[in-house]
């Protein structure tokens, strides 16, 4: 037994001395890259060709035409890292490490992609039997859900991607905030001389108390704003934003009708240099861009993307500010085109989206008058509110809100539609005059609590 005891003593010693040898750091010892057999794959599709495929509505199957049994692969570079957290069960690639003609998001149940698939990892990924669409907007590969993709599960991603042993830099497309478009979608873009707004100095990437993703601002010294997303789960989100000017890296995405900049962690953020001249105020670079002049008006009938879909017309933002998928859409009745939104089966509680309009010029005039049009539908409360800001730069939550009074709101169908749209009446916008303003309309109900349907039409705004 003595015996047995000493082999143990000596083979326990052994072993804590090679676990002690193994703890030892040693500034020349690095970790081998881990190399894997190069794929032989016979690279038969692109990216641009899977995207061609989708109409415009539902996702579609992704084939090889009369040969449907026909592996489809493309060859791509990942621009994306889960690492940091603000990226989540997604992996963005691109079909060249500089100046892409496409790019697109992978929709899967894997994480910790970045282990294996890290930036600049070129890819090989098989596409044939899933499907291409959209989710909530972006250019995705996943698997059928009718209007949506979603995600592909664990085991299926990996038996489609496969990793070459090529790491490449990713060099960005240098743009500006103008130059925003489906373009760069789900591709590495940069932008020079930017910076976060005043209002914003001191405050985090995230919101520190919750888990909730927030929207940051984004601004250049032509007054020109976009908006940077951060996910509550990111582990930068505390982080203080800095408060220098410079260059900003990121992922182009979309959300709706919002273009977001998604960051893979805080490093792609460079504010080294001094902020943009202010104007005299000291509210930063002053703003002469995106605005519209009096008179203005819109009637959504030029809304060409489709009825049902997400209204998209240049200068107005459509949000859902809880992250949900349904917003404000065009809507025809009778050859006349309007938008609508309601919370009747979104599955959410609150629901809360905002319409914004471009700025309206009022820097000329001494007075302004606002009006438009409603009807609700199947009514069981109010939700729908009109508000006026003179410092919205495209987050309805970070800006300033005045409800206007005096408005006139459709209301009381419970069994059905008003047969026509109601009047606002004449809001007066002369205690504005002088300023640039937005108008926002509200709808805040829930799935369980407030549903009715309005709609809103032909809005106008004059000089009295």
């Amino acid at each position: 037994m003595k015996n047995i005891n000493k082999i143990f003593t000596v083979s326990f010693l052994f072993l804590a001395g090679l676990v002690v040898t193994s703890c030892v750091q040693d500034d020349d010892f690095n970790t081998p890259e881990v190399t894997y057999e190069e794929p032989n794959i016979d690279v038969n599709t692109t990216i641009s060709s899977v995207k061609e495929m989708f109409g415009g509505f539902n996702s579609v199957k992704i084939e090889a035409g009369d040969d449907s049994d026909q592996a489809l692969y493309l060859e791509a570079y990942v621009v994306s890292s889960d690492k940091s957290g603000n990226f989540y069960k997604t992996i963005v690639i691109q079909d060249s490490p500089e100046s892409p003609a496409a790019g697109i998001s992978i929709s899967t149940e894997a994480t910790d992609t970045y282990l294996t698939y890290d930036v600049g990892r070129k890819i090989y990924f098989r596409v044939d039997g899933l499907y291409v669409g959209q989710y909530a907007g972006l250019p995705t590969i996943g698997t059928d859900e009718g209007a949506d993709v979603g995600r592909i599960g664990v085991d299926e991603f990996y038996e489609r991607i496969l990793r070459s042993n090529d790491k490449v830099e990713m060099i960005p497309t240098v743009i500006s905030i103008a130059d925003i478009s489906t373009q760069y979608l789900n591709t590495l873009v940069q932008f020079e001389d930017v910076q976060f707004p005043e209002g914003l100095l001191g405050q985090s990437f995230g919101n520190v108390d919750d888990t909730f993703s927030v929207n940051r601002d984004i601004e250049n010294c032509e007054g020109e704003t976009t908006v940077m997303r951060i996910s509550g789960f990111s582990d930068f989100k505390n982080m203080v934003l800095p408060e220098g000017s410079g260059s900003l890296t990121s992922v182009l995405s979309v959300f709706n009708t919002t273009y977001q900049l998604t960051l893979r962690d805080e490093n792609d953020v460079n504010f080294d240099g001094e902020r943009c001249e202010e104007d005299g105020d000291g509210d930063g670079p002053v703003d002469t861009t995106g605005t519209v002049s009096l008179p203005y008006s819109e009637d959504f009938q030029a809304e060409t993307a489709g009825v049902g879909v997400p209204l998209n017309i240049d200068g107005w933002v459509n949000v859902n500010i809880n992250g949900g998928e349904r917003v404000f859409d065009i809507r025809d009745f009778d050859g006349n085109k309007y938008t609508q939104t309601s919370a009747f089966n979104a599955d959410e509680n609150p629901y809360e989206v905002w319409l914004v309009t471009p700025g309206v010029d009022l820097t000329t005039i001494s007075s302004a008058t606002l009006s438009f049009g409603t009807k609700d539908g199947y009514y069981n409360g109010e939700a729908l509110k009109t508000y006026v800001s003179t410092d919205f730069t495209g987050d309805p939550e970070a800006a300033t809100w005045e409800e206007l009074t005096g408005v006139n709101y459709s209301t009381g169908n419970a069994d059905g539609y008003a047969d026509n749209f109601l009047p606002s009446g004449d809001i007066d916008l002369s205690a504005y005059a002088g300023q640039v303003v937005y108008i926002g309309f509200e709808y805040a109900g829930g799935s369980s609590s407030v549903t009715t349907t309005y709609q809103i039409d032909n809005l106008s705004i004059t000089e009295n």
